[in-house]
């Protein structure tokens, strides 16, 4: 063991290789960002990823973060990197769904995969290669890798509670993409407010429900100052993606071996972030319900059994609407049920942050 924890440290020591050695100029991609570095499991990776390459590299190789509306919005990542105008981003292809619909499987969905499952699907599936296929058929320029997993989100932040499948009838909601789409069909009305103005809007009364980020985002924005109800599992969306994308003759221009950093680095912090997000995400449910006694509830099975049958018809539709957006989901259904028939239940009940154990917590109030 001695020796072995010798060679692995003579190893962390040793120069980047000769073949990047070799580059001797430093290339730096300029890299705008979905979500600030300061951010806990969403943002934090890409400051990661960027250290990682550059440490790799020997300095050769720079990401150059910026951050969120840094010059570059976040909705204007993917065409500004397929532009050319930048050199890469780091997103999550959610953000591109409203123009090519598969993108939203790539990112999370509605009782979708694990990060296991989604990880699993990219190396040793046809995740990785209908990922760059889905960008090449849309026209996009750019070479996508996935990069790390965000986590999954809660079922969302309530004002009153949700007993039955008829309480979703006239709820306001703020929710966005196939996860609105599914809370309309049970009745609800989506509402689009910016994450900023939660807090006011709940205290307004101009909504009932909102789903925002993951929990140990959530915590930082201050909602549990104004509501005290959340539900879980997150089924819209039981684990996030982020993708690296690189203008396609940008990274066609890059060595190898400049490739193999990129790619591997991705791929360490994929692995690391799988094994970080599911304990980040329940210890915040955990002070969620602890210091700030916020009730953490799980959606009665009824409920959960309606808001499934409903996605079933959202998938439907869009299927019909967009071939490749079936093409992928049946794909990823596929390599599910071989999974699951290998290994056990695999899905958002399983997956979905533990609620905490802690003393009863005050009923929601608005």
């Amino acid at each position: 063991m001695q020796g072995r924890a010798l060679a692995t440290l003579t190893l962390a020591l040793l120069p980047a290789s000769p073949a990047l050695a070799a580059d001797s100029a430093t290339v730096t991609l300029v890299t705008p960002i979905v979500y600030g570095t300061h951010l806990p499991g969403l943002g934090e990776p890409a400051a990661r990823l960027a250290k990682l390459i550059k440490v790799r590299s020997g300095g050769s190789l720079v990401l150059d973060l910026k951050e969120p509306g840094e010059a570059t919005k976040p909705q204007e990542i993917l065409d500004k990197v397929g532009g050319g105008s930048v050199d890469a981003g780091f997103a999550t292809a959610n953000y591109w769904a409203a123009k090519i619909p598969a993108a939203a499987l790539f990112a999370g969905f509605p009782f979708g995969p694990d990060g296991k499952t989604y990880r699993d699907w990219f190396e040793t599936g046809n995740g990785s290669r209908l990922y760059q296929e889905m960008y090449d058929h849309a026209g996009v320029q750019v070479h996508v890798m996935p990069c790390a997993f965000g986590g999954a989100e809660a079922g969302g932040w309530f004002a009153k509670e949700i007993k039955t499948p008829d309480d979703i009838k006239g709820l306001r909601m703020r929710i966005f993409g196939l996860g609105g789409r599914v809370m309309s069909k049970l009745g609800a009305t989506t509402v689009l407010v910016p994450g900023g103005s939660l807090v006011k809007a709940f205290e307004k009364g101009d909504i009932d429900a909102a789903e925002l980020y993951t929990p140990a985002v959530d915590r930082e924005q201050g909602l549990q100052s104004k509501v005290k109800l959340i539900y879980v599992p997150g089924w819209h969306q039981p684990e996030t993606v982020l993708e690296l994308l690189i203008n396609k003759d940008r990274w066609n221009g890059l060595s190898a071996a400049q490739r193999s950093v990129i790619g591997g680095a991705c791929h360490t912090i994929l692995d690391e972030t799988l094994g970080e997000e599911a304990k980040l995400q329940a210890d915040a449910l955990a002070d969620l319900a602890a210091k700030d006694k916020v009730r953490i509830a799980e959606w009665p099975h009824d409920v959960l059994a309606a808001l499934r049958t409903a996605w079933t018809e959202v998938a439907k539709d869009e299927g019909e609407q967009d071939y490749f957006f079936k093409t992928v989901l049946d794909d990823i259904e596929k390599f599910r049920a071989k999974a699951k028939s290998a290994s056990g239940t695999e899905g958002p009940e399983a997956t979905a942050p533990a609620t905490p154990q802690a003393a009863p917590a005050p009923r929601a109030t608005p």
